[in-house]
């Protein structure tokens, strides 16, 4: 495993903020494609991420979100969903490739409009804003059509630090997150990239989310990446290998 230090999740959230907010605007690559997931989704691509997940399948968005898609207003991003969503059937609409909790005026006036119609909003974050500031979760329990999907980078410190190039100890940041959701009455699940851990890994994990709350098991989701082309590129350049439950993390 790379001894390195890594960087600050929280520092870059920061200086991406900067980027890709601009008032209650977000920049987003587009406002609404239909996605299979939970059944059926309609989901926007944001710009921006406080991670740099090395097996992430979104690519301008998270590695160049200078130079990558524009900004739009809350309704904007709104009307964009429920028009897919409406088209299609879809109750379930969300936004993702990038951190969901960035940008928090966007959010809460985005939420604020899904709030008042017929969908469900589904927040993908990796919780490390969630983790680190527990008011964020309070906040969020005011609405009632949305659920938060957390999810956790690799089953250890090591292996978060190897995947994501963030320090170690913000490894610990999403099972925060859980605790601040479950603890503010916010509707959550957690999911785990497990495609580079063993079963003893998965296993670890499994008992720190029930220490947590022995609820979150119930909804946990295993993760396994797909290889897309630029995905299968960047694992090679860090020698990483994507397995089937041995684990095989570069050392």
């Amino acid at each position: 495993m790379s001894k390195s230090e890594g960087f600050d999740p929280l520092a870059l959230n920061a200086k991406t903020e900067e980027i890709v907010v601009d008032g209650n605007k977000r920049k987003y690559v587009q406002l609404g494609r239909s996605l299979r997931f939970y059944g059926g989704t309609t989901s926007a691509t944001e710009v921006g991420c406080n991670l740099r997940c090395k097996f992430c399948f979104s690519d301008q968005p998270v590695w160049n979100p200078k130079n990558t898609g524009r900004f739009y207003t809350p309704q904007q991003v709104f009307d964009g969903l429920a028009k897919n969503a409406r088209r299609y059937g879809h109750k379930l609409i969300s936004a993702s490739a990038s951190e969901g909790t960035i940008g928090r005026e966007h959010l809460f006036e985005l939420l604020d409009l899904v709030e008042q119609s017929e969908f469900i909003y589904i927040l993908e974050t990796n919780g490390m804003n969630l983790g680190a500031d527990p008011e964020l979760a309070k906040q969020l329990a005011k609405y009632k059509r949305l659920h938060v999907r957390v999810s956790i980078k690799g089953c250890s410190e090591d292996e978060f630090h190897v995947l994501t190039g963030a320090h170690r100890k913000a490894y610990g940041l999403p099972f925060k997150a859980m605790k601040h959701l479950i603890e503010a009455g916010v509707s959550c699940n957690a999911c785990v990239m497990a495609s580079f851990s063993d079963s003893e890994g998965i296993a670890r994990i499994k008992g720190r989310l029930a220490d947590v709350s022995p609820g979150i098991l119930k909804s946990l989701e295993i993760e396994r990446i797909k290889q897309f082309p630029k995905v299968r590129a960047r694992l090679l350049k860090h020698n990483l290998k994507p397995n089937r439950g041995v684990s095989c993390v570069s050392k």
